[in-house]
């Protein structure tokens, strides 16, 4: 630990102005002997941290700021819970059981509900875990849209209606369906392209075209 104790004096040195300093400076500063502290900057310079600016002389480059400034990529469920506040009504996330695609869809994760719960939720509560309605809901046919044609199982009526699906891009249902109020839905795709869900918002205003695009681009946006 006491190299590592030095290379971090060494390297707090070396940001507290933005100059060049030499490694005699830089050694006399830190009370360590030249040559380690030249070992040290050989090391920050490898690995992005400082730059040679001649024989002696060594600046810092923002390799650590740069680390620091990176996003780190929110989790599904926190971009699930920004999605929903940023709608400011209910957010779904569904996806199959375990070795059970195109069979079984559960809601995986709930967002949003008591931001603005909204007229068509009445005595509703959706939950993770709650079974989705493969044919009657927005998740459930949102989510056999995506999934190749051999292996949706459904009678032509519903064929039909899929098709109108993958041309327009989502699913919606006019009233509540089980647990799950009025919504519209877009299929989530996985890295490989393949469907690994759907993803819904709750529809306040019944038959609102405006309202189904806002809401179909914030889903697809949050995907």
């Amino acid at each position: 630990m006491q190299s590592l104790s030095r290379a971090l004096t060494v390297l707090a040195e070396l940001n507290r102005e933005d100059r060049p300093y030499g490694v005699t400076e830089l050694a006399g500063t830190v009370g360590l002997h030249k040559s380690t502290v030249h070992r040290i900057l050989a090391t920050f310079c490898a690995h992005g941290l400082a730059a040679r600016v001649d024989d002696h002389r060594y600046t810092a480059r923002d390799g650590l700021a740069g680390l620091r400034a990176t996003p780190r990529r929110p989790g599904p469920e926190q971009a699930l819970a920004e999605l929903g506040a940023r709608l400011g009504r209910l957010v779904v996330l569904a996806k199959p059981l375990p070795k059970s695609a195109g069979t079984v869809l559960q809601v995986a994760a709930v967002a949003g509900a008591d931001a603005a719960p909204g007229p068509s939720l009445g005595a509703l509560t959706v939950r993770p875990g709650h079974a989705v309605s493969l044919h009657r809901s927005a998740l459930g046919r949102a989510y056999l849209s995506a999934l190749p044609a051999s292996q949706v199982n459904a009678a032509p009526e519903l064929l039909d209606a899929l098709q109108r699906i993958r041309v327009t891009g989502f699913a919606q249902n006019s009233r509540p369906v089980a647990s799950l109020p009025r919504m519209v839905a877009v299929p989530v795709r996985a890295r490989d392209g393949s469907c690994a869900g759907a993803l819904g918002a709750e529809l306040i205003q019944q038959g609102s075209v405006d309202e189904v695009r806002r809401v179909v681009s914030a889903l697809r946006n949050g995907v």
